[in-house]
């Protein structure tokens, strides 16, 4: 057989045309993947940026290491990918947004990357990487498609016949700029990041005569006994510390039964699970901020858990063989079921823990370590729901008051935070939680009171679409509505005409808006910058769904108030029609003192108390009364 053996950086190897056999053409990497490998290309790159450093400079830097793709030459030219075609579609993933990106930001001089993505071949543009149909056409938007990212939202989503890979593809996307550094982003080191990526990240390509020799390479190279993964490797760890062989046939039994749960979740999500387990109740340090700093134990589980546990067994407590037992056959089995407990949570709204779900949507991914490092195998089943309801609405309070203030939850901003939480509430009594969890509500300096001056343009999408379903999800409970719509449908995006969008109660016209004013007894506003930002304040927004805010959006704000009363509730209490009808709505009022009216007209005065409502809505959902009452 046969074998080529090539270094290549992104940029050479993304410019060939590969090819996809039919086996090959699922998608399957998640978001936590794409995170890890944008936080290990952006350390690898930290780790040499010196300040001063131009573009040149990067060039030089020393080579990320991203793995070995085996290729196979076919008859209609190119490359088949017999093994790295997630890695592969990732990339050219991350180019796309690269390129679009470029486009939006020509000042930034970004390298260009469209020879990455695609070549001209007889007149047409033609993907380096063989696509589908939905797929091409999610490219294709992404490459050519409108700058506006509500407009590429509304076409991606309406996108015929998707596969779960392309739906997977475009919620990747949405997490790749959440997933950049702020010190990389903030201090103007895209376009050397970026440079880094094409030119400094490597792969090996492996090239072999023919499919079948592809796999036999492949085969080869992940059956060897040194290719055993980590998972097998700290099971023969374990169990081979078990002294007697009944204990044993007991330890295996149970660890089978428990990995088999975890991989009934999803990919990888053993792996995941020991990690978080690790890091929850065992890890105290992590990587220090200065260039050079060695790995903390935080970075090492991720890396090598396996090899974590064996370092670092008399941590864990395990000296004899009844160490070792106990460990897989009580242990183990707990935090497995209460791992599974919170990651189902997270995609199902389950009404014990409607703050885990809320978590998950926001993908808040590191919600299961904290709460892990809190509960014990000890713990009463009250004991434990409580800890899992409390510390789920702690983290979602945090997690609030940083978007509403202009801050980002991404896993590189919040980890460190995260973390510290962690090895703070470890193991702690009830009592102790709360006295802790409610201390770090005092002591923070942001505050709900941040999305006063909250606006479309200061918070991401993504997030001010959650932050307005929650308070529509809370007056709809709140009221006892019988028609209402729900959190998982304010936010789910696969919903055709139905998903609901972000609706400004005005039309972007200045003059247009002052004429309605006027003509309703409002005051026109003073100045067209004035009316830009009360439009995009967050008292000037509401939730609509796709079909009816695109039918409405040049209308004036007069005439959408006829169609609004048949809409879902942040819509209909701008009517006078929700305040006559609505039965529930005078004992709400009293019981929380919220007050809210019917706007007739949007000026700056009626926007202010609008968002004046929804503050007052949000300081029932998150406050530290709230997470007391939970205790």
């Amino acid at each position: 057989m046969q074998i080529t053996f090539d270094r290549k950086t992104v940029n050479t190897c993304l410019q060939q045309k590969f090819v996809l056999p039919t086996f090959q053409r699922d998608y399957k990497w998640e978001a936590k993947h794409l995170q890890e490998l944008l936080t290990d290309i952006q350390e690898a790159f930290l780790s040499s940026w010196k300040p001063g450093h131009g573009r040149k400079d990067v060039l030089g830097y020393d080579n990320y290491f991203l793995g070995t793709i085996i290729t196979t030459p076919v008859a209609q030219g190119g490359n088949a990918i017999v093994d790295g075609q997630q890695r592969i579609t990732t990339l050219t993933l991350l180019l796309s947004y690269v390129h679009r990106l470029n486009r939006k930001l020509p000042d930034l001089e970004i390298s260009p990357v469209d020879q990455n993505i695609r070549r001209r071949v007889a007149g047409q543009n033609e993907f380096n990487l063989d696509m589908d149909t939905p797929r091409h056409s999610l490219f294709d938007l992404l490459i050519d498609g409108t700058l506006d990212d509500d407009d590429l939202a509304a076409q991606v989503e309406s996108i015929p016949d998707k596969d779960s890979g392309t739906e997977r593809l475009w919620a990747l996307y949405q997490e790749i700029e959440k997933s950049l550094a702020a010190e990389i982003k903030d201090q103007g080191r895209l376009p050397h990041l970026f440079d880094f990526l094409t030119d400094c990240v490597c792969m090996f390509q492996i090239g072999v005569p023919c499919e079948q020799d592809g796999h036999k390479v492949f085969v080869t190279m992940n059956d060897r006994g040194l290719k055993l993964s980590p998972i097998d490797l700290l099971k023969g760890f374990l169990l081979s510390s078990i002294s007697t062989n009944e204990e044993n046939r007991a330890a295996h039994e149970m660890w089978t039964q428990c990995i088999q749960k975890l991989k009934a979740l999803g990919n990888d999500e053993d792996s995941n699970f020991f990690k978080t387990w690790i890091r929850s109740k065992y890890a105290n340090t992590s990587r220090g901020k200065k260039r050079g700093d060695a790995p903390g134990d935080f970075e090492l589980i991720g890396d090598s858990y396996h090899r974590w546990v064996m370092d670092n067994k008399d941590l864990l407590g395990l000296k004899t063989s009844d160490d070792f037992s106990n460990l897989l056959t009580g242990t183990l089995p707990y935090y497995v079921d209460l791992y599974c407990r919170i990651k189902q949570s997270e995609q199902q709204y389950h009404e014990n823990f409607p703050h885990v779900f809320f978590n998950g949507a926001r993908d808040l991914t590191l919600q299961s370590m904290v709460i892990l490092s809190a509960v014990k195998p000890t713990d009463t089943t009250s004991e434990a729901t409580k800890k899992i309801k409390t510390i789920s609405y702690f983290l979602d309070y945090l997690a609030t008051i940083r978007v509403v203030n202009g801050k980002e939850n991404t896993y590189d901003n919040i980890r460190d935070l995260i973390f510290e939480l962690t090895k703070d509430i470890r193991d702690s009594d009830p009592g102790v939680l709360k006295t802790k969890l409610v201390s770090r509500i005092d002591s923070e300096r942001d505050k709900i009171e941040g999305l006063r001056t909250a606006s479309y343009d200061s918070i991401k999408r993504q997030d001010l679409l959650h932050l307005l379903s929650r308070l529509a999800e809370y007056l709809e409970r709140a009221l006892d509505l019988t028609n209402r719509v729900g959190f998982a449908d304010y936010v789910d995006r696969s919903r055709d005409s139905r998903t609901f969008d972000i609706e400004h109660l005005l039309a972007n016209n200045f003059v247009q808006a002052n004429s309605d004013i006027s003509k309703a007894g409002g005051t026109p506003f003073s100045s067209s910058s004035e009316f830009a930002a009360k439009r995009n304040g967050i008292g000037g927004l509401i939730l609509l769904p796709r079909g009816r805010n695109r039918s409405m959006k040049d209308m004036a704000y007069t005439d959408k108030l006829q169609r609004y009363s048949g809409e879902n509730i942040l819509a209909q209490t701008l009517t006078d029609g929700f305040f006559l009808n609505q039965p529930n709505w005078a004992k709400f009022a009293t019981e929380t003192g919220i007050a809210c009216a019917a706007i007739g007209y949007a000026d700056s005065s009626t926007l202010d108390c609008r968002a004046n409502f929804y503050v007052d809505l949000a300081s029932k959902i998150w406050s530290k009364e709230q997470l007391e009452r939970l205790f």
